[in-house]
């Protein structure tokens, strides 16, 4: 039964919320963190303040734990923060406790993407994840974004594997658009997916010698790391890096076809394309993220009739260095 329907702070009512916790996503996330979204303040802090050290206890054992002992106000907040984050936009606590509800989908992340402005059948190709985890994935063969959104509610938080996906998850939970946009192309402050977040995190996804070498050809000034860095480019796996990047940047603008329509415009225009890529905030990626669109409308389709050569040849063809 949903905890509207128990007394508070009562033996039931935590047995309740300790039962709901034990598969939860959110059982390895930081009670203070979980109490800013409930608006209630947890006094400790750490990565070992989590619900999962708590949900092992019987409400009469809460009373022995350290930092707990004789402070029954704090058992309060605890009470109050978890049960408003099962509460947390309907999802985790009113859909469960029977049979009949629990054979349900659940929809939580569904909804959370909606008010997010984000598009669930976003490309789940488009999606950045580790090696690993993408690995993971392909054993389900996801088509969008939310086939991956899913499958990650079904994973087994003790599991090795997946770690970046349940961080996603995590994200997403608390709306943490700085994490959410670690993955997707989450524009921070606003809403919505954006091709100038999706070409910023291919250009990411890069090594950071192919990225010294693009920035190197865009004519920026290197630093002495970024310098060193340089010279780790390796002719035969950048190409195919850079091969492999393109044809992304190739895919998310057709499927962002009318900012990529803009982003073309400014390129013709002159009228400076760099800014397209500052919402991104972070100088490096911005820069890299504007040498790869120069070679998706420069280099790419006015060379388009060339036989032979290396896309790295087109690089110093189309920077001039």
């Amino acid at each position: 039964m949903p905890t509207k329907n128990l007394e508070k702070y009562s033996a039931e009512e935590w047995e309740y919320i300790c039962r709901r916790f034990t598969n939860s996503i959110l059982n390895e996330t930081e009670i203070s963190v979980l109490g800013q979204n409930a608006g209630v303040s947890w006094p400790f802090r750490g990565s070992d303040e989590t619900p999962s050290k708590y949900i092992d206890f019987t409400l009469e054992e809460l009373d022995s734990v350290p930092g707990l002992i004789g402070k029954k106000s704090r058992i309060k907040k605890l009470f109050d923060i978890l049960r408003e984050t099962l509460a947390f936009d309907d999802p985790f606590g009113d859909l469960a406790d029977n049979v009949e509800l629990e054979s349900e989908d659940d929809f939580t992340f569904d909804q959370i993407l909606n008010r997010m402005g984000i598009v669930c059948d976003y490309p789940a190709g488009f999606c950045h994840f580790s090696d690993e985890t993408i690995e993971l994935l392909a054993s389900e063969n996801p088509k969008t974004l939310i086939d991956i959104v899913h499958f990650g509610q079904s994973l087994d938080q003790s599991a090795v594997v997946g770690a970046d996906l349940r961080a996603f998850m995590n994200s997403l939970a608390h709306k943490d658009e700085r994490g959410v946009r670690k993955h997707i192309p989450y524009r921070r402050g606003d809403q919505g997916l954006h091709l100038a977040e999706a070409i910023g995190l291919i250009a990411e996804d890069l090594d950071e010698a192919l990225q010294a070498e693009l920035l190197y050809q865009s004519g920026a000034v290197l630093t002495d790391d970024e310098l060193a860095l340089r010279e780790q480019v390796s002719g035969s796996n950048s190409e195919s890096q850079l091969q492999s990047a393109l044809g992304k940047v190739d895919e998310v603008c057709e499927w962002f076809a009318v900012e990529s329509a803009d982003l073309k415009e400014l390129f013709s225009s002159e009228d400076r394309p760099e800014r397209f890529f500052l919402i991104n905030d972070a100088p490096r990626t911005e820069r890299v993220a504007l040498a790869l669109a120069r070679l998706h409308f420069g280099v790419r389709e006015s060379s388009a009739a060339t036989t032979g050569g290396s896309i790295m040849g087109k690089l110093s063809s189309l920077f001039g260095r």
